[in-house]
């Protein structure tokens, strides 16, 4: 695999795939900090159904971690869809709305943590790309959930606040 084969980029890869979890903290924190406890839920919802679903996915597939390339770290489990890749692109998918001018360093972080699994050889590309699908759809149901909670009045409105400010 040629995306494993670069050993220079094992501990960046390695972090990134590592403390994705904490950047996913991070993220929350700020949410709550600046958007409040509404938005922060329905991220929150979002998060737990991505990994749900990549659990859910990974024995219906049943699809065995690489064996053949140079492992950077280990992992069980079945390897299809990737769960990083999943969360990632449902992130950015979620967040793309929100992000303004960091529209580009959304979709950037979720590129690098998908790619950092084939990286360390915990993933093939196809689970990697089967995650990132999976996780835009993911991210457009709760877009999709926010905008019709918004419209029978049981949230807030953030989305609405944010395109006022924008026009």
């Amino acid at each position: 695999m040629l995306l494993n084969s670069f050993s220079f980029l094992d501990s960046f890869m390695l972090f990134v795939s590592l403390q994705f979890d904490y950047f996913l903290f991070l993220i929350l924190a700020a949410l709550y900090y600046y958007r409040g406890r509404q938005e922060t839920i329905l991220f929150l919802a979002l998060l737990v159904s991505s990994w749900a679903l990549a659990l859910a996915l990974k024995p219906v597939f049943e699809v065995p971690r690489p064996d053949s390339v140079r492992f950077v770290t280990c992992t069980t489990g079945y390897s299809m869809p990737s769960g990083h890749s999943l969360m990632s692109f449902a992130l950015a998918t979620f967040l793309h709305p929100r992000a303004g001018k960091y529209k580009l360093l959304v979709w950037a972080f979720a590129i690098t943590v998908s790619l950092s699994r084939i990286f360390i050889g915990v993933h093939y590309p196809s689970d990697v790309i089967v995650g990132a699908l999976i996780g835009c759809i993911v991210g457009f149901f709760w877009l999709y959930i926010e905008k019709m909670l918004i419209k029978s009045g049981l949230f807030g409105g953030a989305l609405e606040s944010m395109r006022d400010r924008e026009e």
